[in-house]
C-alpha cells in the first residue's frame, strides 16, 4: 500500500483530484479505483502513466513509496565483496526470470518501492558495476533474487560455492531457453535438476538454435 499512498501524496502535492488524475493516465475509474484500494497492484506501465500525469518520474513515486515505510530499527546488512555482487547481479540481469519474461530494471525498482525498499537507477547501476560500498541491505538483496526467481543465498551468502553453481547453471539454463524459442515457463520444470545436467541440456539447446 507505500506505492498507494506515494501516489496519492503526489497527487494532493500537485493539487489534483482523482478525477483529473485519471483523465490525464487514461485509465478507467474502476481500473484506478481497485489499485487505489488495494485490491490490485499498479504495474510498471501504470507508474509511468501516473508519473507523467503528475509531471514527475516514475522513480520519484518509487523514491515516495519507500520514504513512507515505517523505517526498521535495526536494518539488516550484508557485508559483500562489491565486485563478485555486481558479477551475480549482471548474470541475473542478463537471463530471463524464471516466469520467462525479460528482467527489467523498472520494473525491479516498482517491485522494491511496494515492499519499502528505495532503489534507484544511480544505486542499481553502482551495485552492477561493483562500486557500491560492501554493506548491503539484507532485505534489497533478497527481493532482487525473489524477482528473479533465483534462491536468495546466491547474493546473500557469496562464499556458498554450492548455491552460486545452483543459480548460475540456471541462469545459464533459462538464457539457453530464451535463444533456442524454447517454452520458456519450462524453466518451472526443471526441479530438483542437478547443475551439471541443466549446463548440459542448457549446451544442447545452443547447439539446435546454431543450426
Amino acid at each position: 500500500m507505500d506505492l498507494v499512498r506515494a501516489v496519492a501524496t503526489l497527487r494532493d502535492a500537485a493539487g489534483m483530484t482523482n478525477q483529473e488524475l485519471i483523465e490525464r493516465t487514461g485509465m478507467s475509474s474502476s481500473y484506478y479505483y481497485a489499485r487505489m484500494r488495494g485490491s490490485a497492484p499498479f504495474d510498471a506501465n501504470d507508474i509511468e502513466n501516473l508519473a507523467l500525469a503528475l509531471g514527475t518520474h516514475p522513480h520519484e513515486i518509487s523514491r515516495v513509496a519507500a520514504s513512507l515505510s515505517p523505517d526498521d530499527d535495526i536494518e539488516p546488512i550484508v557485508e559483500t565483496r562489491p565486485c563478485e555482487l555486481g558479477r551475480r547481479l549482471t548474470a541475473i540481469a542478463h537471463a530471463p526470470r524464471v516466469d520467462g519474461t525479460a528482467f527489467d530494471a523498472d520494473g525491479l525498482i516498482v517491485k522494491l518501492a511496494e515492499r519499502g525498499i528505495s532503489l534507484d537507477v544511480a544505486d542499481w547501476s553502482a551495485l552492477l558495476d561493483g562500486t557500491a560500498g560492501p554493506s548491503v541491505r539484507a532485505r534489497l538483496l533478497e527481493a532482487v533474487c525473489d524477482y528473479a526467481g533465483i534462491p536468495a543465498a546466491y547474493l546473500l551468502d557469496l562464499d556458498d560455492g554450492g548455491a552460486a553453481e545452483v543459480a548460475e547453471a540456471n541462469l545459464e539454463f533459462r538464457e539457453a531457453l530464451r535463444s533456442s524459442g524454447a517454452d520458456s515457463m519450462s524453466a518451472r520444470a526443471v526441479g530438483e535438476v542437478s547443475p551439471a545436467a541443466l549446463r548440459a541440456i542448457a549446451q544442447t539447446l545452443r547447439s539446435i538454435s546454431a543450426r
